[in-house]
Parts: structure tokens; sequence; C-alpha cells
């Protein structure tokens, strides 16, 4: 069983300074090369919304089965290597549809606790029946 937090209340995803070895491992696992963030010395935007997602994933601790539908994010300015970021997160009321749950997130990462950098929404689908509950 697991609870989420009710809808609204401020989640803190804490705060991290952004390396060129998180910049790297992210690029590797998706296989990318930009080589336009190499030469500004600045983080891939998508490369912060997955360290976001993964914040918010490990903090709610979503049960087997959940999946991560859609994304969404709006990057204001760049984030570059060594800059400090923290990150906040706000849930709506989850909707049920059939044996899922939509939960919607709103994300606002900030830059030096002021300046937002990424604003997103991301979407996870999280099933209604737990899995030890299935029936084979």
């Amino acid at each position: 069983w697991w609870m989420l937090p009710a809808p609204g209340e401020e989640i803190d995803l804490g705060q991290r300074v952004i390396g060129q070895e998180f910049i790297d491992r992210y690029l590797s696992s998706v296989e990318g090369q930009l080589p336009i963030y190499d030469e500004l010395g600045a983080a891939p935007p998508l490369a912060l919304a997955s360290y976001v997602i993964g914040e918010l994933l490990q903090k709610l601790s979503l049960p087997a089965g959940t999946i991560h539908a859609a994304q969404e994010i709006d990057c204001q300015r760049l984030v570059m290597v060594g800059d400090q970021v923290s990150c906040v997160a706000k849930l709506s009321r989850p909707v049920r549809r059939g044996d899922w749950r939509f939960v919607y997130v709103n994300f606002t990462m900030y830059q030096d606790n002021s300046q937002v950098v990424l604003e997103g929404k991301t979407t996870v689908l999280v099933p209604t029946v737990e899995a030890d509950s299935v029936q084979g």
C-alpha cells in the first residue's frame, strides 16, 4: 500500500550541483551527442528533467508497475556546469481510469533558490491493483 502526498502539497526534491559527470552519464544513457552543450558548458534541459523525475519517483516510492507516461518542460534559461539547483513539485488530484490512477505532477527547478530555470509537468500511471494481489 502506498500513499501520495495531498494534492497541492509541496514536495522538496532537494538540491544538487550540476556536474560534468552527471551530464556525461545522461548523454551516454540516451546515446546522445550534443556538442553545443559541451561548447557552452551547459546541461541539456532533458538531463535536468531526468534528474527531477528520478528524484520524484524516489520520493513518492510508487508501486511496481508504475509507468512514466508523459513529460512537458519549459526551459527558462541554461544551467551551467557547477551551478547549484533545487527543485520542488506539486501533485494534482489523481484521476482514476480503469485499473490506473493518472498522477499529474508540476515541478519547478530553481538556480540559487530563486531564479526559475526549468518548469514542467510529468504524468505517471499508477496501477490501482497491487502487484501481489494479481492472480496469474
